[in-house]
């Protein structure tokens, strides 16, 4: 039998041969909880840094303050093999359902899985624990369900005889870097290539161009660079519009804490392109496992003429292309192996990535209420998405 049990600090320690659940039930127990989470996220797949534990943690306390939270974890074998946090949040402002802590400015929530553990009894312990959570219905948003760890979850869930519906959000553009920098440009369109040339050439003319990559900031030195960075942001069209991170009450907080907290792990990677010495495009991006994740981009309209949030694309990629891996030095030398986009836009495809499908996924205990929101949102969504259509048209 498996078993459930409180964290304490000796109990991350004991060895054991079958799997354990722990259950988290707030935000100060997952923070003490974080070395064994973080452990757990360095040996997943996952490669997003805001979903280890200090950065979840931050996320609801900015977020969901005083919503109720739960995250699963099971361990074996002395370590945890797979977590799932939690957060409560209302279904059509009536049905508490259990949600991933993330949203429109950060994505904070994942499934970590070592792919390594005996997948089928440790997911098979999670999702039974799932059920039993007062909710009954979850409401997963930005699910990869594609990816393998959320395969092996999903085949959890119909072993369990839990009902499911997904629908695509989003399809994510990723670029994988072999390192062969013009072999990826000549993937290009040629309409493409000589556009980046072009607007080279007239932003060069308005001043002396500098592009910069700043990797290794002390977590002290990046409140200047964000508010710098986002004073950018703020210049485009989401300042007039109030919703840039300066005209949003504690965002620019939340993101220096954030970005601060990353530079403590050599996790941050700010992106900066300038002319005449003024920083004209700016990139809040995160690395980890080889991997760029871009997560706000911003650009000065009064220089749009010459493209500078897509200048600034092509000198970042060159730099992360031009990274040799296993390159040895003073600094250490990222081996880096793709880009993500996270937030897509039209402008993304013209780099020819490849993608990958984020959706949402509703999943209903057996219990009565939670199978008929289910199936009742299976029904009308179709309806829902054919009417947004028609009204942004």
């Amino acid at each position: 039998m498996s078993s459930v049990f409180s964290i304490q600090p000796s109990a991350l320690s004991i060895q054991v041969s079958r799997p354990r659940l722990v259950q988290i039930a707030s935000v100060d127990q997952l923070s003490a909880a974080a070395p064994a989470w973080d452990d757990l996220w360095r040996r997943s797949d996952s490669t997003l840094p805001t979903l280890r534990a200090p950065l979840v943690v931050q996320w609801l306390r900015q977020f969901a303050p005083r919503a109720e939270f739960h995250a699963l974890a099971v361990e074996e074998h002395g370590q945890w093999v797979a977590a799932l946090p939690l957060v409560r949040r209302k279904v059509a402002r009536v049905i508490d359902a259990g949600a991933l802590p993330l949203n429109e400015w950060s994505p904070s929530g994942d499934l970590l899985l070592d792919a390594t553990a005996r997948t089928d009894s440790v997911l098979d312990l999670l999702v039974a624990a799932m059920a039993e959570l007062r909710w009954g219905l979850f409401w997963l948003d930005e699910v990869a369900v594609d990816a393998p760890r959320w395969k092996a979850f999903l085949a959890a869930v119909g072993r369990a005889a839990m009902a499911v519906h997904y629908h695509q959000q989003l399809r994510i553009g990723r670029i994988e870097i072999d390192h062969d920098w013009d072999a990826y440009k000549h993937r290009w369109s040629r309409k493409h290539r000589q556009q980046m040339a072009r607007h080279a050439r007239r932003l060069a003319e308005r001043g002396e161009v500098r592009f910069s990559l700043l990797s290794q900031l002390a977590p002290e030195e990046v409140a200047g660079w964000m508010r710098r960075g986002f004073e950018v942001e703020d210049r485009s069209w989401k300042g007039a519009a109030g919703t840039s991170v300066l005209r949003t009450a504690g965002m620019l907080d939340f993101f220096t804490r954030q970005a601060e907290e990353l530079a403590r792990g050599g996790l941050l990677e700010l992106a900066f392109l300038e002319c005449g010495g003024r920083p004209v495009a700016f990139s809040y991006g995160q690395s980890a496992k080889g991997v760029y994740h871009s997560l706000k981009v911003g650009y000065d309209p009064e220089y749009a003429s010459c493209s500078p949030g897509q200048l600034l694309r092509y000198y970042l990629y060159r730099r992360l292309f031009g990274d040799p891996p296993g390159a040895t030095g003073v600094t250490p030398v990222p081996q880096w192996r793709a880009i993500d986009y996270m937030t897509p836009s039209d402008a993304h495809w013209k780099w020819k990535p490849t993608t990958y499908s984020v959706g949402r996924l509703v999943i209903a205990s057996r219990r009565l209420l939670a199978r008929a929101a289910l199936h009742t949102y299976r029904y009308y969504w179709p309806y829902v998405r054919r009417l947004r259509r028609i009204t942004n048209r």
